[in-house]
């Protein structure tokens, strides 16, 4: 039930947002908000109400403990949660709109600029990319229906094909099989993982 205004989320309240205090903090530090700060209060009383802020932050956070997401991994027979905090996201400047891009490990080649996009019911995989895991084309397996992209547009696939990708790193890790379908297109990515992928890793 707790909606944040500055990241336009649910999860915690303004008042509690901690990436929102630490922005208001510095444009006052660089002086952009000079209009809005009390000069008239004692130092004692603004030194005062800093060492509170922290202390009420956590006792807040104590008194609601939360988590944002969650799953479990499996680690050789053993399953791991694994949760992700406001710790996660400090680096971040928010509000953002970037994509989510990771990177993984492909038939045992390090892969980058993979994007994550949950509005795929494919995982695909980009001829460029494919060329690079020296895999011969014709371990491709046919596909007969074609893509429909954002725009409408219509793409034939080279066909499929099962490849062995690594998410994370020891000793968090999974290991999972991903059906690719591989499209000879321009793209800056080098692979989707959609829907299908997402499942199976239970992100």
């Amino acid at each position: 039930e707790k909606y944040c205004r500055y990241h336009r989320d649910h999860g915690h309240d303004t008042e509690e947002c901690r990436q929102l205090k630490n922005q208001i903090e510095d444009l006052i530090r660089k002086g952009h908000l000079r209009k809005y700060v009390d000069r008239d209060a004692p130092q004692g009383r603004r030194e005062q109400r800093r060492e509170e802020a922290p202390r009420q932050q956590e006792e807040q956070q104590q008194q609601q403990p939360r988590v944002l997401h969650s799953k479990r991994l499996k680690t050789g027979g053993d399953e791991e949660v694994i949760t992700f905090s406001d710790a996660d996201d400090e680096e971040v400047r928010l509000p953002h709109d970037d994509p989510v891009v990771v990177t993984l490990l492909v038939e045992l080649f390090t892969m980058k600029r993979i994007l994550i996009d949950s509005g795929s019911s494919d995982d695909i995989l980009y001829k460029h990319a494919f060329d690079q895991l020296t895999i011969p084309a014709d371990q491709l397996k046919p596909v007969e229906t074609p893509l429909v992209g954002f725009a409408g547009e219509t793409i034939h696939s080279l066909g499929s094909i099962n490849l062995s990708v690594v998410a994370g790193t020891a000793p968090r890790q999974t290991q999972v099989e991903m059906t690719f379908l591989v499209v000879d297109t321009p793209s800056p990515y080098n692979a989707i993982v959609g829907r299908p992928s997402l499942n199976l890793l239970e992100a």
